[in-house]
C-alpha cells in the first residue's frame, strides 16, 4: 500500500503495467523541460512528480548521455545536444540543414570563420549546424544542438528579435546572463537594441559571448518572408569588422538568400 502511494506521489507507473520505472521517470524529466528550457533541481523534480533524490540521480545519467546539461553559473538544467540531434533528425529541421550546408562551407573556407545555422525553438536559439575552416580557428562556443543566452550572440539576438512582442517578453523574463563585460542585460536597452536589428537586418555582437570574439548574423527568410533561421560568421574581433561595421555583410546576406530561395 505504502509502495503504491509511493508511486501515486512520484508520478511513476505501476510496475504491473508493463513499463521500466527508471526509463518512465527520466521521460517525465524530459517532458518538462519544452515549457521551462531552464530549470532548478527543484522545479524539475516538482513537474515531474519526483523526490529530490531520485530526479539528481536521473539527471547525472542523463547528463552523462548529453540528454541534459547544466548550467556552471546558475546550476540550472537544461536539454543537451544529444536529444536536440534526435529531434532535429525527426523534423524539417533536417531540410533546412541539408540546403544550407553548401553555403556554410563555402562561407567558413572562403573567408577562414566559423559558420553556424540556428533556429529559434523553446524560447531559445539552437545551432543545427557549424562549419569551420581547417587553416582558421575553430569558434568553438555554440555546439550542434546547444543553446545559447538570448541577450549573448549575434545569432541569439537576430532571432529574438524577429519574434512577436509576447515572446520577446516571455523570452526576457528573469535575470539575463553576463557572458562577458559587454553583454547587455538591460531589458529595455535590448529592446531598443532589437528593433535596430529589424531595421537594419543584421546584427553584430562584439565581444558580448566571449573577449575577442565577434559574430555577424542574418536572418534566413522563407519564401512567404517569414523568418525561420539565422545565419552567423563567427571569428577574431580585428577579423570581424571595421570601427563597429561588419566586414562580410555582403557574403553572408548572398549566402541567405541563396539559402531561403530553396525553401519551400
Amino acid at each position: 500500500m505504502a509502495k503504491a502511494k509511493q508511486a501515486a506521489v512520484e508520478g511513476a507507473q505501476p510496475e504491473e503495467a508493463g513499463g521500466v520505472r527508471a526509463v518512465t521517470r527520466a521521460i517525465a524529466i524530459l517532458k518538462t523541460f519544452p515549457d521551462r528550457p531552464r530549470q532548478s533541481l527543484a522545479e524539475v523534480a516538482e513537474a515531474a512528480r519526483l523526490d529530490k533524490g531520485t530526479t539528481r540521480r536521473l539527471l547525472l545519467t542523463l547528463m552523462g548521455e548529453g540528454f541534459v546539461i547544466q548550467d556552471e553559473a546558475t546550476r540550472q538544467y537544461g536539454l543537451g545536444s544529444a536529444i536536440r540531434r534526435i529531434a532535429a533528425a525527426a523534423t524539417e529541421d533536417l531540410d533546412i540543414r541539408r540546403i544550407a550546408n553548401p553555403e556554410l562551407t563555402r562561407l567558413a573556407n572562403l573567408l577562414s570563420v566559423t559558420s553556424f545555422l540556428s533556429i529559434y525553438q523553446n524560447h531559445g536559439a539552437v545551432c543545427l549546424e557549424r562549419m569551420h575552416d581547417v587553416k582558421g580557428m575553430e569558434v568553438r562556443w555554440w555546439n550542434i544542438g546547444g543553446m545559447l543566452p538570448l541577450n549573448c550572440g549575434g545569432a541569439p539576438k537576430l532571432l529574438l528579435a524577429y519574434q512577436g512582442e509576447e515572446e520577446i517578453e516571455a523570452a526576457l523574463d528573469g535575470d539575463l546572463v553576463q557572458l562577458t563585460p559587454k553583454s547587455v542585460t538591460d531589458k529595455a536597452e535590448l529592446k531598443a537594441h532589437f528593433a535596430q536589428i529589424r531595421k537594419r537586418g543584421w546584427e553584430l555582437a562584439i565581444d558580448d559571448v566571449a573577449l575577442g570574439l565577434t559574430a555577424l548574423a542574418v536572418p534566413i527568410t522563407n519564401r512567404d518572408g517569414q523568418v525561420v533561421a539565422a545565419l552567423s560568421i563567427a571569428g577574431l574581433t580585428p577579423q570581424m569588422h571595421q570601427r563597429g561595421r561588419p566586414l562580410y555583410l555582403d557574403h553572408l546576406q548572398t549566402a541567405a538568400r541563396t539559402i531561403g530561395e530553396q525553401l519551400d
